[in-house]
């Protein structure tokens, strides 16, 4: 998810101001366009997408 240039993992839900270095990458799972940090993309890759929340999901738990 990305509001007011942030980026928010789909996964996690670690945003990109938080301080922390991360790389986050823009991908498309359900015909959604979501971001999903290199933190997470091994569970995604290897375990399921189920693991990927929608951006509605995201926006409702974080506070941007």
């Amino acid at each position: 998810m990305e509001k007011n240039s942030v980026q928010v993992c789909n996964v996690c839900l670690t945003p990109s101001n938080n301080g922390e270095r991360r790389v986050y990458v823009k991908a498309v799972c359900g015909g959604e366009e979501v971001h999903i940090c290199t933190s997470c993309l091994p569970t995604v890759i290897h375990e399921s997408a189920d693991a990927v929340k929608t951006n509605a999901q995201a926006e409702a738990s974080v506070n941007l």
